[in-house]
């Protein structure tokens, strides 16, 4: 169970919010609630302080007026400051509304020290994944607090990443020092903020599939996931849609493949693999835009399998080199309000009228 610290000047709040924890299927026995009010004293420091906390949650607006009418307590970013210093290796998680959170302008260094931020209307949600992702982000804190010997090849064993990724991980911007050291909370942003965020050395479901030459739904059927269960990744912070090594799920792939399967692409190879082998036939991936199979790239924007010649390169991020590229599909581009016109390279940005021009000239033939 995960000793929770919980700060809002709210009582209801308080106690509405910890019978959710401590009640729902999703979450019971996992959590140890502790609740407090932003502190005013130095005594409500040190109450806060002796919690020893493995999670906190902490509410923006901690400004609640008292019983004369004077408004005292501090904002509950500007008090994670503190708690960061207190607390180093624990994560810190906004929980707030976003009425409250909005209003206010935050700058990205203001929030440095947030390692979530989460509101609190979406805890009620009915498919909502909060408290899974919540214990996870605990549970993967607490784990790598535990490593006594904090060295690059011991983070990786606590990854359990394949040998074959190791040099592709030291080029992944590993928050290491000289001695090949690590903190818990420089490793923890690291795996979460870069390894899971960024498709590469992990994929989620739909790159999964897409880089095998199947669909997203193919890839998720039982029959699939059996052969792939070893490529999944199950380890620190896994989020609740899944992620597999892309390294295992070639491997696993090749396996299969006979020599006439492997001269070709893997994602042509594979699901020739699979219909030889298991008799029956397997839903390619299709390009969104112009629905060829299979598709071989998935775009930034709709997150769907596209071909690259159907999209284009998108310079949003300073992901690390050794991570799949950003490209934004010809559909997205037609369709979407996300584009940022700014993001494309030049020769990219010269496109872009013809791209949205075909997209008019068609909606009017479907007119006629």
């Amino acid at each position: 169970m995960i000793k929770t610290l919980y700060i809002d000047d709210f009582q209801e709040e308080l106690q509405k919010y910890r019978t959710k924890f401590e009640t729902d299927d999703r979450s019971r026995n996992r959590f140890i609630i502790i609740t407090r009010n932003s502190p005013k004293s130095a005594q409500d420091y040190r109450e806060i302080y002796k919690d020893y906390p493995e999670l906190m949650l902490i509410d923006v607006d901690l400004s609640k007026p008292d019983s004369e009418g004077n408004v005292t307590g501090i904002s509950g970013v500007t008090f994670s400051t503190e708690l960061r210093q207190r607390f180093p290796e624990a994560p810190i998680v906004l929980f707030t509304r976003p009425s409250v959170f909005k209003v206010q302008d935050y700058s990205e260094r203001t929030l440095s020290n947030i390692d979530e931020i989460i509101y609190k209307k979406d805890l009620f949600k009915p498919d909502s994944a909060l408290l899974y992702y919540l214990y996870e982000l605990a549970i993967g804190f607490k784990k790598l607090r535990n490593k006594r010997s904090r060295n690059w090849i011991d983070l990786l064993k606590t990854m359990k990443a394949p040998e074959i990724d190791y040099e592709n991980l030291k080029l992944a911007n590993p928050p290491i020092n000289s001695g090949n050291k690590w903190s818990v909370l420089e490793a923890a942003t690291w795996i979460r903020n870069t390894l899971i965020r960024y498709p590469g050395l992990l994929y989620d479901p739909v790159h999964s599939a897409t880089f095998l030459g199947i669909s997203k739904d193919a890839f998720l059927s039982d029959p699939i996931q059996e052969v792939f269960v070893k490529a999944k990744y199950c380890e620190l912070f896994a989020p609740s849609e899944r992620r597999w090594w892309k390294s295992r799920l070639q491997q696993v792939a090749t396996a299969m493949m006979n020599r006439k399967e492997k001269d070709l692409p893997l994602r042509q190879g594979f699901p020739l693999a699979w219909e030889r082998s298991k008799k029956t036939e397997i839903e390619r991936s299709k390009c969104v835009f112009s629905g060829e199979s299979p598709a071989e790239w998935v775009g930034y924007i709709l997150r769907k399998p596209v071909m690259i010649k159907y999209s284009l390169s998108y310079r949003l991020d300073s992901r690390p080199s050794v991570m799949d590229e950003a490209r934004v599909s010809f559909e997205a581009i037609r369709t979407s309000n996300e584009v940022n016109d700014e993001l494309f390279d030049p020769l990219g940005r010269e496109m872009l009228p013809r791209i949205r021009k075909i997209q008019k000239g068609r909606e009017d033939n479907s007119g006629n």
